[in-house]
Formats: structure tokens, sequence, C-alpha cells
């Protein structure tokens, strides 16, 4: 079910209200106020009957479910519709929040605008004016959840009022009377707080704007700053606008308050801001009949919820919303100064007698004198009449109003002046258990919770007399005794006398509020698997443990935890019984620590542990934090059972596991120390175990700080390196068994400005682990390329072969074989004469994806050799499967081949497997005569090393190739 009901409800549910309401408009569609067209039910009588009665089948068969949709929000936009939009925004965020699924799209419009689309059925909701509203309530039967609280003085309030003023330099205006023949500046016609209900205060005080007791009446439209220097400016003598006007421009230097007189000021304590007349509810938050009661309830309890401190109120510069207020004196007032749509005729019929009543006079005075008198009883009876129509017709909507409110969602009471309950509503039941019948004429204390602190109902009662209102949580009891967290509104309801003759109360369930706060710091505060503290909460106590320990002049260590092979295990057994691990561990830790220490994980297989108190000196403080990190790691090596998850038709089985831990241990003194900092020096403790050998524990050293410092230095430098052209590539000579020139390995080389020559050794790691192997080896392959173009041109290095080294985070990049393809193309170069050598290790991880590429490659005319044969992978199956065409025996065996028997053993076997393979075999790292003899006489057929021919650049090696062959 969706959250509007069908256009056909719509409109029947329209009729049904327009006959209940009984509007008799006249003339037949003339225009009204806000652009709405006035309809004469009359015409319609008969129609609108038979609607009802449809209408009340409908909407008896319609169901009360709702589910999530979007709604359309229409704002009255006075200061440009994109300040409207960004203004209201935070408040309908809060509102989606606060209200699973629902979704707002905000509609900033005018009056004309907003009129067309409600009357088109466009908008589920609607924020505007309390005049607007009537008129709309009127016409289409909105109604008002809620009533927006203003910020005034920095305090919420739900009302607003006129200011009357002059300047000081008019000291002939001091009192309401003394406005009468002065030029008078309000904002609009229909405007409340700019004329409406100043003109009311003036027609009591004996002014009537509209009948030519001033000497001019203009309105200047919004904003009511307009009106202000209008007056400032000599143009009028009197001007009327909105409570807060006054104090906001004087707040941004605009104009001083001293320079202004306002009239008939009501007293500061009534109202925190100037004041002329009686005070109007402020802008309602209404919805249409398109609405389902459901989202009705909830958005009416979001709203009333909602925070006055919250940042969405300070975004949208209000201060909440409150139960939803009586607009009925709001369309009294409109009535009463004839602005009101029903009040057309009425006004026109007395605009005529008023304009004409001379000329009738002398005309029939002395003629018809009897006739006269009786027109004139006849005139007042009617006025009178017509007066108590008003009356009554303002009463029924009083009632429906209060009916209608009281009957909302938010739990309602209504108390005398002792504040026994006289009414109570079904939300009230539905939220503390009590009943009308149970509750009437008992006091509100007896829903007084037992946890309310002392003297909170005093500050409650003296706030609540001397403004009127108060609001804020409290507990209240249950019928069955439980506590109920409300957020209360409690306000005053005047007497004739003007004071209290008893008290509104609103109570708005908390409970699933602070569920959902307690849940939430959960959350924010506790890791969800082990129920340890997580890092957010770490660090808050790491922090304050530093105040503590640099107060009491002491140590306090940091214990960094990483467990080992953790990952080993996920990958073999699966995720849960890698969480299953963890939560062991926890519950070991937290056994361990009891209240000395705080256990926390930090995320994945990661622990610290914090303890406070340890020794001044230093020397004993490490000795301590030892004797912790040792509880610790005998605490993890403890065996455990795993429960495995059984596979399909297996029965579940437990294993045992003996797990450890890499313990990194760090001090702190609290001075001079950061909390990054100490967690830092933890961290790097921590990896020196790991690389120790694990399961084992290390102290932070500054002196592996320096050298991590070192090695991140020269990463930075290594980000630049290429772009700066400090990368270099070196040529090495490979031979025959007769000493001819066949090929060359290209080696990659950095030229560091400062450093000078940095070794392949220090920088390739760095560039593996960083990412930035990949570029550093599509420039040597470009570079490459570039080479054996060069070389095709000349014949003595036409045939020769070039190898490049291609690390495996390059080879597994997924445009590795298109970029090898476009440096080719790009560079012209002969790919039969390319070769790229791979290590074994790159065949780890998915060797089907690998030689699946590789053949890719081949079909280019690349070859492919192997580098470090021997050292890697174990299984040689591989061979059989992958288009390689040599092998490059590592240098470890050639080192010790005439020393070493299983050395020549090995370097036979690889000699002997390329030849029955029909695989080149090549010897890198022949670094003398006899290791050259040694090969020829194996049967190597390739050789390279320092022997034959040292690394150099392009150049060099160019040369010395040139004078070998000449």
């Amino acid at each position: 079910m969706k959250y509007f009901k069908p256009v056909l409800s719509r409109e029947l549910t329209w009729q049904y209200r327009m006959l209940r309401f009984k509007l008799v408009p006249w003339p037949p569609f003339a225009p009204g106020p806000f652009g709405f067209p006035l309809l004469h039910t009359s015409k319609l009588r008969k129609r609108q009957k038979l609607a009802v009665i449809a209408a009340l089948l409908y909407l008896a068969l319609l169901p009360e479910g709702w589910s999530a949709s979007n709604v359309r929000l229409g704002i009255l936009a006075f200061s440009g519709k994109a300040d409207t939009l960004q203004r209201w925004q935070p408040t309908a965020r809060a509102l989606e929040q606060a209200v699973p699924g629902l979704s707002i799209e905000l509609v900033p419009l005018n009056y004309e605008e907003l009129n067309a689309a409600i009357r088109g059925h466009q908008l589920h909701f609607v924020l505007t004016n309390p005049e607007h509203y009537v008129v709309l309530n009127s016409r289409h039967g909105v109604n008002a959840l809620a009533t927006m609280n203003a910020l005034a003085g920095g305090q919420p309030v739900d009302r607003l009022g006129s200011v009357i003023f002059t300047t000081v330099q008019h000291e002939d205006i001091r009192t309401l009377p003394d406005v009468r023949r002065k030029r008078v500046a309000a904002v609009g016609l229909f405007s409340l707080g700019g004329y409406l209900l100043a003109a009311d205060a003036l027609q009591n005080a004996g002014v009537k704007l509209r009948d030519g007791d001033v000497a001019s009446l203009s309105f200047t439209d919004v904003p009511h700053s307009q009106v202000v220097d209008r007056v400032l400016a000599g143009h009028a003598d009197v001007g009327i606008v909105r409570t807060g006007v006054l104090e906001s421009m004087a707040a941004q230097g605009r104009l001083k308050l001293s320079e202004i007189h306002v009239l008939a000021q009501r007293p500061a304590l009534a109202f925190p801001q100037l004041l002329s007349t009686d005070l109007a509810p402020e802008w309602p938050f209404a919805a249409t009949l398109d609405v389902e009661p459901g989202l009705v309830r909830d958005l009416a309890q979001a709203l009333i919820s909602l925070p006055a401190d919250s940042e969405a109120a300070r975004l949208s510069l209000h201060g909440g919303f409150s139960a939803p207020a009586n607009y009925g004196p709001v369309e009294d007032l409109m009535r009463r100064l004839h602005t009101y749509p029903d009040v057309g005729f009425a006004s026109t019929l007395r605009g005529v007698w008023l304009s004409y009543q001379a000329e009738t006079s002398l005309a029939l005075g002395g003629l018809v004198l009897a006739g006269l008198a009786m027109s004139t009883f006849l005139w007042t009876s009617n006025r009178r009449l017509r007066r108590l129509s008003d009356l009554y017709y303002n009463a029924q909507l009083d009632l429906q109003s209060t009916a209608a409110a009281f009957d909302s969602q938010v739990g309602l009471i209504v108390t005398d002046q002792q504040t026994r309950v006289q009414r109570a509503n079904q939300a009230f039941t539905t939220i503390l258990g009590h009943t009308e019948p149970q509750i009437k004429g008992q006091t509100t204390a007896m829903l007084r919770a037992l946890s309310l602190e002392p003297g909170r109902l005093g500050q409650v009662w003296q706030e609540l007399q001397q403004q009127g209102r108060w609001g804020g949580e409290l507990n209240c009891t249950h019928l069955d005794g439980h506590e109920v967290p409300c957020m209360v509104t409690i306000t005053a309801t005047r007497g004739e006398n003007g004071g209290a003759d008893g008290y509104v109360g609103s109570f708005v369930d908390m409970s699933q509020h602070h569920r959902d706060q307690g849940e939430i710091k959960r959350l924010a505060y506790f890791d969800v698997l082990t129920g340890l503290p997580n890092r957010r909460m770490f660090l808050e106590e790491l922090r304050s443990a530093l105040a503590r320990v640099r107060q009491q002049e002491g140590h306090g260590t940091l214990i960094f935890v990483d467990l080992d092979h953790f990952k080993t295990l996920n990958d073999s057994h699966g995720h849960s019984v890698g969480d299953e691990l963890l939560c062991i561990v926890s519950e070991r830790l937290r056994q361990a620590a009891g209240t000395e220490w705080l256990v926390a994980r930090l995320g994945g297989d990661e622990f610290v542990v914090m303890q406070e108190g340890l020794a001044a000196d230093a020397d004993l403080a490490r000795a301590q934090a030892d004797g912790v990190a040792q509880t610790v790691r005998e605490t993890i090596l403890l065996p455990c059972s795993l429960g495995l998850s059984p596979r399909v038709g297996e029965a579940r089985h437990e294993i045992s596991h003996c797990c450890s831990g890499s313990l990194g241990v760090a001090l702190f003194d609290g001075h001079d120390q950061e909390v990054i900092e100490i967690m830092r020096r933890a961290d790097i403790a921590m990896y020196q175990a790991k690389h120790g050998g694990r399961n084992t524990i290390r102290h932070y050293d500054p002196e592996v700080n320096r050298l991590l410092a070192e090695r991140a230095a020269l990463s930075e430098d290594l980000s630049r390196a290429l772009a700066d052209q400090q990368m270099v590539l070196h040529y090495q000579l490979q031979v025959d068994r007769d000493g001819q020139p066949v090929a060359a390995e290209c080696l990659l080389r950095w030229q560091h400005p400062r450093r000078g020559l940095v070794s392949p050794a220090q920088f390739i790691p760095i560039a593996e682990e960083s990412g930035a192997i990949t570029a550093l080896g599509d420039w040597v392959i470009e570079t490459a390329c570039q080479t054996l173009k060069r070389w095709s041109s000349v014949p003595a290095t036409a045939k020769l072969e070039l190898a490049v080294n291609v690390s495996p985070r390059q080879f597994t990049e997924a445009d590795f074989v298109e970029k090898l393809e476009n440096s080719l193309a790009r560079t012209g170069a002969p790919p039969q004469n390319l070769l790229l050598e791979i290590t074994e290790g790159i065949l780890l991880d998915n060797a089907d994806h690998v030689a699946q590429r590789m053949h890719r490659v081949c079909a280019l005319g690349v070859s492919f050799s192997v580098d470090d044969f021997g050292t890697g992978y174990s299984s040689l199956s591989y061979l059989q499967r992958l288009p390689l065409r040599q092998l490059k025996i590592d240098r470890s065996f050639i080192r010790d081949v005439q020393i070493n028997s299983s050395s020549e053993a090995i370097v036979r076997a690889v000699i002997g497997l390329g030849a029955s393979l029909g695989l080149a075999v090549v010897a890198e790292g022949v670094e003398t005569e006899a290791q050259r003899e040694f090969m020829v006489r194996l049967g190597c057929g390739l050789l390279q090393g320092y022997h034959l021919g040292w690394p150099a650049p392009l150049e060099t090696f160019e040369a010395s190739l040139s004078a070998r062959t000449t």
C-alpha cells in the first residue's frame, strides 16, 4: 500500500469536507485571496451529498498500513527559492533519518504556484504561513501536524506578533490613537505579522486603516525590512512588521533600536522580542488529504521529537516543532478585517453602504423616515445575526481543529489549574497505559517517576509560570510501574484575567530513541565480533592515560599484538573459523587483563594491550612491560579447539589449533608524546617481531625508526625519479660457448641526484610495495623496444636479442599485453628479438591465467625466459604447459658449481632438462674463466656474467660490442 490514496479518494474527501464545513462562498467562481477561486456550493449541493456518501464508503475500505515512498513538501518561499531550498534541506534529511524509508523532495513555491500545486494534488505536505494555512485548510482540508518554533533571543517560541513603530523624532506619535491621519507602511494585506495583527489592534484603539482614518496606507511586500527602510527614510510615519525584524536589522547594523519607538509595547517578560499586539501561532507543518494516516503519525512524531538544539534545526534557522497550535483565532482575525474569502460579499455590501450613506440619507430622509427607521432596524438585526453566525461557525471550526489535534499520534492531556486531568487521548494511553477514565480527576503527580532528580519539578514549574511553556525530557511512570522516558511539552492556557487556568501536556515516547542511541554508542565504541573496545574508544582511553601518567610521573606501556599466520588459517578453513579464533583470543586476553589492563581490537587480527601505573624508572618500567608482554604471549599460545563448518554430506568436527602472536612494546611517560606517535612505535616494534621469526617480543628501537624513515624518504624520491629522468638502463652481454655475442640483458639503474647510483636491491623492493614497479616496467619495455629498433638498422646488432625483466605485479596488470603490443607498434622493434624474463614465483597465483596471458604475448612474436631457475616454484609441470624458450640458472649454483657437488648436480640436471625439452639454458653469474670452461664442458650453450662483460650504459655497451667484433 502506498502512502497516498487514489485520486477518487482525494476528490470525494475534499467534497465531503466542503459540505461538512458548510462553505457557501459568493459569487460563483469569484477570485479570492492567495489566488483561490470561490465556488458557490448551492449549485453542487446535491452532487456533494452523493459524493459524501461515496467518500465515506470508500475511505472505510482503505487499509491503514503504509510503506516507504517519496513525498513532496511544498514550502512558501519568501527569500528566494534557492535560499529556501538550502535552508530546509537539513531538516528534510533529519526527518528522513527519523522515518525509515522516507524520501522528501523539497519544492519551494510562491503563493500562486503553491495554490496550483495543491489544487493539482502535486504536494503531500506543506509548510506555509498561518494566514495562508487558514485558507488552505478551508479550501483543501490540509491539517496541521506541528507548529514550527522560531528562534527569539536564542530560545524557541511557537508564536509571532506585530510591531507598530515610528522613529523617536515623531514626538507626536506615542500611542495607537496617534496613528490617525498619519502615513502608514505595512508588508501586505494578507500578512499576519506585517499587517493583520496590527490592523486589529489599531481598530480596537479606534483607528481603521482601510476606512480613511489614516493619511495613507501603503504595502511594500516582503521582505519586512522594506517597511523599516521606508520609515527611516521619512516616506512613512508609522511602520508595521512582524516580531524579530527590528532586532535582526539591529544585529546586522542596519539600524539602532534607540532610534525606534514601539507603540503599545508589551512587557518583555511575556515575549522575548519587541511586541505591540496579541500573539498568533507560528508557521504550521500540514498534511494534505493525499497522505496515509501511518505516515502522518510517524512524521508528526519525528517533527515534535526533533531537538531544538540539533544541527538540522540550527542550519534551518528554527527551534524545532511543537504540537499543532489552534489557528482558529487567525481565521477570526481575517474575518474581522474582511480578508477572509467567505466575507467578500459582506465587505462589498458594507463598503457600498458606507460610501453612499450620506446620499441615501439626504434622498430618503424627509420622505420615508419610517421606512429608514425600519431599514436601520433590519440592518442592525442582520448585522447582529451575522456576527452570531460567525461566532457559531468559528466555534465549530475551533471544536473541529481541537478534536483533530487531540486525536493526533502525540499523547495529550488537559488539566485544570491544580493539574487535575480533565482529558486524555488514545495516544497517551498507548504510551503510559492510563486510560482517560482511570486518570481523569487525578493530578499529574501520579505520572512522576521515582528516578526524577530532586528540584527538577521546581525548575519546570518556575519556567512554566514565567514563560507559560516548558519542554524537555522527563521519565514518566507507566501504569504497570516501569518508567518511560518521554519528551514532554507543557503549555499554560490563559483565562480572561490573563492568568493560567489550566495546562496542556504532550508526550512523545523516547524509549526507542534511547535504545537506538545505546546501539549507536555500542557500534561506535565496541567491536561487533569480539565485544572488545574498538580503535576509536581505545584512542580516547590512551589519550586520557597519557594525561594521567604525566600527572603521576610514572610510565605506561602499549603492547601491539598481531596473530601469526592468521591469514593462512582464514584461507584454509574459512572466515568463520578465523572469527572463532579471534573470539577465543579476545576472551582469554580479557580474562588475563582483569581490571589492570585495557584490551582492544583494532581490526583484523590486531589487538592492543595498555597498562598504566608502571615505575618512574625507565629500566624498571621496561622490565614490568616485559612481564605484561610475556603474559600476553603465553595467553595466546594456549591451544584451542576450533569447529570446522561441515561440507555437504560430512559431519561437523573440530581441530586443535595453536596460535602465536608477534608483540611490539612501547613505553610512554606522557611528556612530548602524542597518541599517534605511541601507536606508531608499538606498530614498528611489532613488525620487528614478525621479521624476527614471529612469536617474539620486541621493544621499540629508535634505530629501526631511522631506517624506516630513510626507506620512506627513498620511496618518496622514487615516486619522482621517472618523471625527473633519473632512471637509466645498463646492458650486460650474453655469449655462446665460442664467446660470440648473441644477446644482452637490460638492467634498471637509478641515478639519484644526491645519493648517486642506487642499487636495484634497495629500490626494487620499495617499487614493488608501492606499485611504482608497474610504471618503471612499462618504461623499461618502451626503452628496450627503442633500443631494438636502433639495433635492427645495424648489421652487427640486427640479430642481437634483448632480455627484459618483468615483475609479477607488472605482468598481472590487466592491460599488460595491450601496452606491450602498443610499444612494439610505436617503436617498430622486431618482436622476435625481445625476450621477457619472468621468475618462477609468478606461477604461484592462478597459473592457468598466467599461461593464457603468456600465449597471448607469444602470439605477438615475443619469447619468454625463466629467470633464477631452480630457486622458486617447486613443481616442474609448468614447463610442459608454458610457451618458454629459455631457462636461466641462478648465479648461486654457478658460484658453487666447482666446489659443491649438490650445485653441480643441480646444474647438470637443469642443462639436461633444457636439452630434453628443447629449451636454451643460460648460466648467469659467470665471474671466472674456470667457471666458464666448466659450464661449457657441462654443455651449457649461453653464458652471462662479469667475466664476460660488465653492465654498462647503451653507448658504452655498443662501443664495447663494436670493438669486440672488429
